[in-house]
């Protein structure tokens, strides 16, 4: 009886981070008053993953709002949920850095794509709507932060770090931001003590 208690015990989970009780980091978040909507369009993989770091802007951020999305996914459904003047920050190769944009010209709510690389391209060539949106981009001024999770490429950043970088441009009187990222950097350090990497 012992044994299965404590078994139990082990498994138990956070239902506000969905993290277990024992890596629960819902005491190390504070609250964003962000003015930009952010709107995650998040991958069915990632809903739970580990490390994924939507959690962590769902939590903090006052403006934010997850909505499941992947190619088999009815994309008129979603697509009619986003506001009409989102734009979509994804880095392809016509998308304007946020930085270059003039104030009366900067989104007013920001979509992103919570995936793997792989999979959010995927997302973005199957839905026309989504390649309608008008693009942005951020450049990044450090490497990623998500030292356990490899990124394709030097300027690709996780969700989490795309949109504290994106909020330090359009609003960057904005106090907490740097408070996300000692929230990132604390669950990965937890995760890579727990996995030894």
């Amino acid at each position: 009886m012992g044994a299965c208690s404590a078994a139990v015990a082990h498994r138990a989970v956070c239902y506000v981070c969905f993290k277990p009780q024992v890596a629960c980091i819902c005491a190390s978040i504070q609250p964003v008053a962000n003015r930009t909507g952010i709107v995650i369009l998040q991958h069915p993989r990632e809903r739970f993953h580990p490390i994924g770091t939507t959690r962590i802007a769902r939590l903090a951020l006052r403006q934010v709002r997850v909505e499941p999305c992947a190619p088999w996914i009815d994309g008129v459904a979603v697509r009619s949920r986003l506001p009409a003047t989102a734009a979509l920050l994804y880095p392809t190769s016509t998308a304007t850095d946020l930085a270059a944009l003039a104030a009366a010209q900067r989104p007013h709510h920001l979509v992103l794509l919570d995936a793997t690389w792989f999979h959010a391209r995927k997302m973005h060539e199957t839905h026309a709507w989504l390649r309608a949106l008008p693009h942005v981009s951020v450049t990044p001024s450090r490497p990623s932060r998500y030292r356990i999770r490899r990124e394709p490429q030097p300027h690709c950043i996780g969700t989490l770090e795309a949109i504290v970088d994106s909020l330090r441009i359009l609003e960057p009187e904005t106090h907490g931001l740097d408070a996300l990222l000692r929230s990132f950097d604390a669950m990965i350090a937890r995760q890579a003590a727990y996995t030894g990497q």
